[in-house]
């Protein structure tokens, strides 16, 4: 019978240029590899790092720094705040880039207001 870490290796592709170890096996609806480990679900990456480097801090999720969801190479994994896992993704770089609001209003000048949890906001659209 084959043990988990042989069951698990069995399911990864080792990419050399990135140095991803992406998951070839079961995944999640968002692309995350799922894998069971006596009778428990586990999110792959995160077996991974528990496996490879230890426990994941409670209140702590993984990001993966290569931005690559289904690679659960453990170099590529670091517990973070959930802020700063969305922080450093893709959807805030997105509204990071963003200059002016919804309505066209500059994010800019005496029109820019940053809220309490640092959202920016337009103050004409405020009013």
């Amino acid at each position: 019978m084959k043990t988990t870490i042989e069951r698990f290796e069995e399911k990864i592709e080792m990419i050399p240029e990135s140095g991803c170890w992406v998951w070839t096996a079961h995944t999640h609806d968002l692309g995350y590899g799922r894998m069971r480990v006596d009778g428990k679900d586990w999110l792959a990456h995160r077996w991974s790092y528990e496996h490879y480097i230890g426990w994941i801090p409670k209140g702590l999720v993984i990001d993966h720094l290569c931005r690559v969801r289904c690679c659960v190479n453990p170099k590529h994994l670091q517990p973070v705040k959930q802020r700063e896992n969305c922080r450093r993704g893709a959807s805030w770089a997105f509204q990071a880039n963003k200059t002016h609001c919804p309505k066209g209003h500059p994010y800019a000048g005496n029109n820019l207001y940053i809220d309490p949890r640092g959202h920016r906001r337009c103050k004409s659209c405020a009013k």
